[in-house]
């Protein structure tokens, strides 16, 4: 069996899925996995979008979206800017094909919902990149809950830090513009904690307080070297409760330098607490109550997803593998071999319900109350 991909983007997630796509081929170990064909590339600009096809190995590539959708491709991949994402996901399942979008699943809950809807009528599937739930030490600490050996949940606590918007000199990109993203760094980083605070603990989030912050106010233009007006928020805190009352909190900042990709995870319970970060993908301490002892529990990639033919075992750091997972269990479901585990369109959905109940309590100053 052969399936047959397109990419649209070429920014850096566009480069995490296309290496994904091509790892994918000798990483695993299943015979019946189905060989992946990297067909076709489009992106807005001709220079760039060659340039990316070559490097991964796309036949074709194109600036042109009647050009791109030709009804040939089994699925997509799109990674572009956030406000294209329900546009392309619904031209892309009219082809045929079915998708894999990043996160965050568009700009309006009121868009997610239209991708969802017409998801069902085409029968089509789709994949999220909320691809934190997918590395080792979520899978680790997420098996642990479902046992019960935290007991019951009571406090959840996350930051996810990056550096990207940390210096005054930062040019202005699309990703400070509140039409073009539908929100700032809690649309770009905060919905992976978000969706690890039901992912992980299996309980949904009833109330959400949500608090944004624009620290630089204007950028320059690349182009014009005109100041613009930043609308979109350099960091956001969120202050929900989950539905037995436990509290949790997520903090997310593109102002911290030295802190890029970081991100951390703490969840505590009656009998003891888990924690982990990012820098340590394969590693969670766990304490235990009946102990008093913090264990150290380190299990790679390799461990999580027997299939793994490579990279070898402890030989790396890092989620661009978790895109490789992703890759993998999605393929695995669209070719019908295994129902394995993915982010889907449903998740993507809860993700956006939580983005849109934050940024409305951040808009109003009072909380919302989550959907449920």
């Amino acid at each position: 069996m052969k399936i047959r991909v397109g990419i649209i983007g070429s920014g850096w997630s566009a480069n995490a899925l296309a290496w994904a796509f091509n790892a994918v081929r000798f990483s695993v170990r299943e015979e019946k996995f189905p060989k992946i064909e990297l067909v076709r590339a489009m992106s807005r600009t001709a220079r760039k979008v060659e340039a990316f096809a070559r490097e991964y190995g796309f036949k074709e590539w194109t600036t042109s979206e009647t050009d791109f959708f030709k009804g040939d491709l089994d699925l997509i991949a799109i990674s572009t800017p956030n406000n294209t994402h329900a546009l392309y996901s619904i031209k892309a399942m009219e082809s045929g094909a079915d998708i894999i979008i990043e996160k965050p699943f568009t700009v309006s809950l009121s868009e997610a919902k239209d991708v969802v809807s017409r998801a069902e009528k085409l029968g089509r599937k789709g994949a999220i990149c909320l691809v934190s739930r997918l590395i080792p030490a979520s899978v680790i600490a997420r098996d642990m809950i479902s046992r019960g050996e935290l007991g019951e949940i009571r406090e959840f606590r996350a930051v996810i830090a990056h550096a990207k918007h940390a210096y005054e000199d930062t040019r202005f990109e699309w990703r400070m513009s509140k039409q073009v993203a539908g929100g700032g760094v809690f649309a770009d980083l905060g919905v992976h904690a978000l969706d690890l605070a039901e992912s992980i603990t299996s309980r949904r989030i009833k109330r959400i307080l949500g608090r944004t912050y624009t620290v630089i106010v204007e950028r320059k233009d690349p182009v014009t070297r005109q100041s613009v007006k930043v609308d979109t928020e350099d960091v956001g805190f969120a202050l929900f409760e989950y539905e037995n009352g436990a509290p949790g909190i997520v903090e997310a900042s593109k102002l911290s330098p030295g802190f890029e990709e970081q991100m951390r995870v703490e969840i505590h319970g009656s009998r003891g607490g888990v924690r982990f970060t990012l820098t340590e993908p394969h590693t969670v301490y766990l304490f235990k109550r009946e102990t008093q002892r913090i264990e150290k529990i380190v299990k790679g990639f390799e461990e999580i997803y027997p299939w793994l033919n490579w990279p070898a075992p402890k030989s790396f750091e890092g989620w661009v593998y978790s895109y490789l997972v992703l890759v993998k269990n999605f393929v695995d479901n669209i070719a019908g071999l295994n129902e394995s585990p993915y982010p889907n369109l449903k998740d993507g959905l809860r993700s956006q319900e939580l983005l849109s109940s934050f940024y409305e309590s951040a808009a109003s100053g009072k909380p919302i109350e989550a959907i449920l």
